[in-house]
């Protein structure tokens, strides 16, 4: 195997832990912690976490990421779902 392509395989797994900080919306600087936050308090869709964040959609392209963001954190946390 090429020692080239074994660092940059490595590098790319690096990077994992930063998608703890990944922007879901530019327009209103939600990234995932704040969807995470959000979905702890209750937010069950895109909209929920607009409101929970104190912003409304701008251009909208954010919901679908911002959606399964959430999809991701239900199934993270399925003992804080079902506490409610």
């Amino acid at each position: 195997m090429n020692l080239q392509f074994i660092r940059k395989v490595i590098d790319n797994h690096s990077q994992c832990r930063h998608m703890a900080n990944m922007i879901h919306c530019l327009c209103n600087n939600i990234n995932t912690a704040k969807v995470d936050i959000a979905a702890s308090q209750g937010a069950e869709r895109a909209k929920d976490v607009m409101r929970v964040c104190g912003t409304k959609f701008n251009c909208g392209q954010c919901r679908v990421s911002i959606n399964a963001r959430l999809e991701e954190w239900r199934a993270i946390n399925p003992a804080l779902e079902a506490a409610e």
